[in-house]
């Protein structure tokens, strides 16, 4: 494969961020009177934004109150973001190792772009990941292809040079929307079944094997 860039996903990917996310959506509904949620419901929530993971979070005859839910859990989790997320196992030597190789590498993702900078500017120097892309007001969300293939515009590459990493459905859906061949990350919200049944046709299990597509 004459792979010359990396997009990849955050949340599940990356970082586990699911205790702050769990943590802020629980504060968030707390607030509202609603019924709080269990780690594994967050993680089945989480991947296509934060309006979806507010719906999904929220009970059935409450879901008018999905935008109110996103801003008072916006406003906690700008502030919480980064108190239990954690790299997963030597992924920083990935990246860094991506990066000594001359690989460009991004992170596109679903979380908005405020927490997303935050998240990796404090585990990583700036502009290791050029760009990152999170979501904003007039930005499309995955799995709409339109933000991948502005990073192949800003990096003058073809899709058949670039490979998308994510954990979820979600990400390959983008991928192939692009035309960007995807890797599946079974360490990350969605288990190995879940992304076969989505399409996965190349799965890893360790952030280390994705070495193994620059050997």
């Amino acid at each position: 494969m004459n792979c010359k860039g990396v997009i990849f996903d955050l949340d599940g990917t990356l970082i586990d961020t699911l205790e702050d996310l769990t943590a802020s959506m629980n504060d968030a509904l707390v607030k509202l009177g609603c019924p709080r949620r269990n780690r594994e419901e967050c993680r089945r929530m989480i991947g296509n934004g934060l309006a979806k993971f507010a719906e999904r979070a929220l009970p059935e005859n409450r879901k008018d109150q999905r935008d109110e839910l996103m801003k008072t859990m916006v406003s906690h989790y700008q502030q919480h973001c980064l108190v239990q997320a954690v790299p997963y196992e030597r992924i920083q030597h990935v990246v860094q190792t991506l990066g000594n190789k001359g690989i460009r590498i991004a992170v596109l993702t679903n979380k908005n772009q405020k927490p997303a900078e935050a998240i990796v500017n404090y585990f990583w120097n700036k502009g290791v990941f050029d760009p990152v892309v999170g979501v904003c007001d007039g930005r499309k969300v995955k799995p709409d292809p339109e933000s991948t293939l502005d990073i192949l515009k800003q990096w003058k590459l073809t899709a058949s040079e670039v490979i998308f990493i994510g954990d979820s459905e979600v990400d390959i859906q983008t991928a192939n929307a692009a035309g960007v061949a995807c890797v599946g990350c079974e360490w990350g919200f969605r288990d190995k079944k879940q992304l076969l049944a989505a399409g996965a046709k190349n799965l890893i299990q360790k952030p280390i094997q994705i070495l193994d597509f620059f050997d």
